[in-house]
């Protein structure tokens, strides 16, 4: 029989959302209800709350006769877990203006938990005081790490926590208290070696193929590379994910035939018998008990252009996760 996992199927629905914000964007971000329909509403379902019972999910409460929110969440008492405010997709999620006014009247409601999204940007507020606009976690579903960003919506807005579906053995319903902990993404200094060892990933990751849309400092580099069998490398260098990349090929493939050319498949061998010329950069690798070298005269982007290439290469058995990288 197979087995359905939650964090799966919400992983999922994440890339369809990811996919749909980048395929209708225009219409999205002029339209705040084809955003609530197309990026957000999944999201809930997903998680357990019926949009369709008024009684669970109750669109437009108005709060304090001054507010309403688009959506307020209840619990299986009846009384109001969360606020969610929905904007256009790509709407200014931390105007001042809006935060403090929607803190302001969240606060007067007693309402201690508000999520504010543009079905990309996901901003989660709780134990706040009026002024305090101090958000508990964010994430952006294009930039960010999917199963991260999965992570973080389950412990924020399952509806398990809110005691929907959740029983006792004599059919009394009783609330759910959970005790997964997810920090705010952020950085974590790691040791300036590669690691060897696996370990779990607590850093914030971004998938490599979107790396490109990261707004980077000059000269910053990445400090863990997550491959794609899930094991986390530390790494401090663009050049490291292109040997970590062609290491983790050859062991999954072993037999694999050499000159294996690069990207652009012409000129260039990234992986060969043959050391490069003295004055070009390599690194060495073992296959076979005999010494291979990878090339590692690229730019920072050539190397992560290769390093996909080399990723792509495998089979789709040893493709568990989608390889990432943290700063």
């Amino acid at each position: 029989m197979p087995i359905s996992s939650p964090l799966a199927s919400l992983y999922s629905v994440l890339q369809n959302i990811r996919t749909n914000a980048e395929t209708n964007a225009a219409l999205l971000r002029k339209n705040e209800a084809a955003t609530r329909a197309a990026l957000i509403d999944p999201i809930l379902r997903t998680l357990g709350w019926d949009t369709t019972d008024i009684r669970m999910v109750e669109p437009e409460k108005t709060i304090n006769t001054a507010w309403r929110a688009d959506y307020a969440l209840h619990n299986s008492e009846g009384k109001i877990e969360l606020l969610v405010e929905a904007k256009c997709l790509g709407s200014d999620l931390e105007k001042f203006s809006v935060v403090q006014q929607l803190l302001s009247y969240a606060f007067g409601f007693g309402v201690q938990k508000i999520l504010i999204t543009d079905g990309l940007n996901w901003h989660f507020y709780s134990e706040f005081n009026p002024g305090n606009q101090h958000y508990g976690a964010s994430f952006n579903l294009l930039q960010d790490d999917l199963v991260v960003c999965a992570l973080h919506l389950i412990q924020w807005l399952d509806a398990a926590h809110s005691g929907h579906g959740v029983f006792a053995p004599n059919n009394e319903q009783i609330s759910y208290t959970h005790s997964v902990t997810l920090e705010t993404p952020r950085r974590v200094e790691t040791k300036n070696v590669i690691s060897s060892e696996p370990k779990m990933p607590n850093s914030h990751f971004v998938e490599l193929d979107r790396v490109h849309t990261l707004q980077l400092q000059p000269n910053q580099k990445p400090t863990q590379l997550r491959l794609p069998d899930g094991t986390v490398k530390a790494i401090k260098s663009w050049k490291d994910i292109l040997i970590e990349a062609c290491e983790h090929l050859i062991k999954q493939n072993p037999t694999i035939s050499l000159p294996f050319p690069d990207k652009a498949g012409k000129k260039t061998a990234l992986l060969s018998w043959q050391k490069p010329p003295q004055g070009i950069s390599s690194h060495s690798l073992s296959l076979q008990n005999k010494p291979i070298f990878v090339y590692t005269n690229y730019s920072a982007s050539a190397c992560l252009a290769n390093a996909l290439y080399v990723f792509s290469k495998m089979s789709a058995s040893a493709q568990q996760v989608a390889p990432a990288v943290a700063f």
